[in-house]
């Protein structure tokens, strides 16, 4: 019972957070300027809320959510809460049990293992059917992530690094040519950004490692190598998630 109403109290914390932090403005809309009427864009808005708090882990894995404490803070009605939660259940983020309801998905080393056997492979193809298509602005570019990245590590800004190295890994897809591969590419990368920031609040060391790594694929690619940038790829993969399941708390 104690453990039950703990985790209650985290989760409204949590909860609160969210909606005087980076949402609060979404909030504002969907309270004061959206006509009650209107279920599609009062959904909208709930489902762009929750999924950036969940993305920023303001709402953090395991985080119980409650359809009718959520309509409570939004000021609306439960109906397009639910389908905000059902949209994010649909992209992995949150996750439904038959007994405790909705919660935020929770990243176990099982599944990160899982999640990275399926991103080894495509992100290897990606790469490899990228590379020989990409231009001097797709390269430039793709070095200006990386780049974003190294400024947001000395400021000490988990979030930009994250949000710059999502960007870095969807380039590839985007330059693949293949519309199929880029959407898969890039429809993991929301839970690949939860799964970076909490070993980053673990382990702040990985950030160095993942940059250089980073930075070894994309000088394959400036070299036209094909092949040994997609190796690279894979073997990067591969460590985030052996340091995802040793930080693991």
């Amino acid at each position: 019972m104690g453990s039950t109403h703990a985790s209650t109290i985290h989760s409204r914390r949590h909860w609160t957070e969210c909606a005087h932090g980076v949402t609060k403005d979404i909030v504002s809309d969907i309270s004061d300027r959206t006509p009650l009427g209107d279920h599609k864009i009062l959904a909208e808005h709930a489902y762009e809320a929750i999924k950036q708090a969940i993305l920023n882990l303001q709402l953090r894995p395991g985080t119980q959510l409650v359809e009718r404490k959520l309509a409570e803070q939004f000021g609306i009605s439960k109906s397009p809460v639910r389908d905000a939660l059902q949209r994010l259940a649909g992209e992995g983020l949150v996750s439904q049990t038959r007994f405790s309801g909705m919660t935020v998905q929770s990243f176990d080393p099982e599944l990160v293992d899982e999640l990275c056997a399926v991103r080894e492979k495509l992100e290897e193809m990606a790469v490899v059917l990228a590379v020989p298509r990409m231009t001097g602005a797709d390269l430039a570019e793709t070095r200006g992530y990386l780049d974003q990245a190294d400024a947001a590590m000395v400021a000490g800004d988990p979030q930009r690094v994250v949000e710059a190295n999502r960007l870095y890994h969807m380039i590839f897809g985007r330059c693949s040519g293949n519309r199929v591969l880029d959407a898969m590419v890039s429809g993991m990368q929301d839970r690949v950004r939860i799964i970076a920031l909490l070993c980053w609040s673990w382990e702040k060391s990985v950030g160095k490692e993942e940059h250089e790594q980073h930075f070894a694929v994309l000088e394959a690619a400036e070299d036209g190598d094909a092949r040994r940038a997609g190796r690279l790829m894979r073997e990067h993969i591969r460590w985030f998630r052996e340091e995802y399941r040793r930080a693991y708390r």
